[in-house]
């Protein structure tokens, strides 16, 4: 009996924990059920959002590095560091495409216990990669304040001091941020596994709620620091309110951030981890698209300056080539006036030694000059030859005003 005993208790378990985890991951609110097989998500949004984010970036670090290597022909350190935060972004994007295909943005009592296990591991991936990404995207905006505005230490202390403040702070907070979230459980297993009943976890809402508080403060700290220095420039006026506009694009950066940071305390607040995890995961990837964006800003209207009078030209003259084949036909048919003009028009005569015309053996002794051009349609080769002898014996004057008397008479 005891034996029975023994291999009955661990099957039972072992089918108790199955059961447990196939079932919901939460309890389905009052007059609820659970749906496994076609639940509603945000799978249209997740994979909207990830696309126009990515097209953006890349078109933005595109046009900065071809204006960069074609145009200026000069690279600088921000230029290599936004390539890394674009690469880390496109990483950043696959964790988060995954998410949503073990239960993100469905909600938590739709998802198997099991399925969300896997989807917290993924989470803590893409939460890590955040952390690099976002500080990258600062370093690239923060070296392009100091180069601009104070290539040395003695060219404009408040963007240099103010910048290094901003590039280690930001380089601590966002370092120890990753490390956390790394060893955020002990073991690590215990980050997407809960019921395992050895370890700790450190609170992970407390974590995301204090790096959404850094980022909205860092955020509008690097958005106004260029601030007072642009309007100090000895610019006219409409290029100081461009610049302006140009660094106040910030402000979106600014308000995804806040937007984020709301999710986070939602996250917090309410028990449906895998819906509102992905809501603001979705704010999350349109901060960094944007930062990128705006981080190539600067020098994105180089790129047009140069493109713009080239495309300009070109199109101008793709518009007179169709035009002029337009009328081609037209001007390949010339009128009976110009065809008279034509051959009026070549009194030049030229001494030819040869002719078509017959002539006799006094004329092999001593060839006659003969016009190649001016052909005279008397009846016969005789009457030209001879014909031809007098007007290359004819005085200059005396040929043009005969020519003269004969268009006269003519026309």
């Amino acid at each position: 009996m005891a034996s029975s005993a023994a291999v009955t208790d661990p099957e039972q378990a072992q089918a108790a924990l199955r059961k447990l985890l196939e079932g919901p991951a939460m309890s389905p609110p009052t007059g609820m059920i659970s749906n496994f097989q076609d639940p509603s998500n945000l799978d249209v949004f997740i994979a909207l959002t990830i696309t126009l984010c990515v097209t953006f970036g890349t078109l933005a670090v595109l046009l900065r590095m071809y204006t960069k290597l074609f145009i200026l022909r000069a690279l600088a350190w921000e230029d290599y560091v936004i390539v890394l935060s674009w690469l880390l972004q496109i990483g950043e994007t696959i964790p988060s495409g995954i998410v949503s295909r073990y239960g993100g943005g469905t909600h938590m009592w739709n998802v198997q216990l099991q399925t969300f296990f896997k989807m917290l591991y993924w989470v803590n991936i893409s939460a890590v990669v955040y952390c690099f990404v976002t500080f990258f995207i600062k370093l690239s905006i923060l070296l392009q304040y100091l180069r601009i505005f104070a290539p040395t230490r003695k060219g404009n202390m408040f963007i240099y001091i103010g910048s290094h403040i901003c590039i280690w702070s930001n380089l601590v907070f966002y370092l120890s941020m990753s490390v956390f979230e790394i060893a955020i459980c002990t073991p690590r297993k215990k980050i997407w596994n809960p019921l395992m009943t050895t370890g700790h976890c450190s609170s992970v809402d407390a974590t995301f709620q204090a790096s959404g508080i850094f980022n909205v403060i860092s955020d509008f700290a690097v958005l106004i620091l260029p601030m007072p220095c642009v309007w100090r420039l000895r610019l006219p006026l409409k290029k100081k309110i461009l610049m302006t506009t140009i660094f106040a694009t910030g402000f979106f950066a600014c308000i995804t951030s806040i937007l984020r940071t709301y999710y986070t305390w939602q996250i917090a607040l309410s028990p449906d981890i895998t819906y509102n995890m992905v809501r603001m995961g979705l704010w999350t990837s349109a901060e960094l698209s944007t930062g990128i964006v705006i981080s190539c800003l600067p020098v994105i209207p180089k790129f047009f300056q140069y493109i713009g009078p080239k495309l300009s030209s070109a199109l101008t003259l793709r518009s007179k080539s169709r035009k002029d084949s337009g009328n081609e036909p037209a001007s390949s048919a010339p009128s009976e006036k110009v065809r008279a003009d034509s051959k009026l028009k070549l009194p030049s005569f030229k001494t030819a030694f040869t002719s078509v015309a017959l002539h006799t053996e006094k004329d092999n002794e001593q060839p006659l000059p003969r016009s190649e051009y001016v052909q005279l349609h008397e009846e016969t080769a005789i009457a030209r030859r001879d014909a031809t002898r007098e007007l290359t014996q004819m005085p200059a004057a005396k040929l043009t005003n005969a020519l003269d008397d004969l268009e006269r008479g003519m026309f």
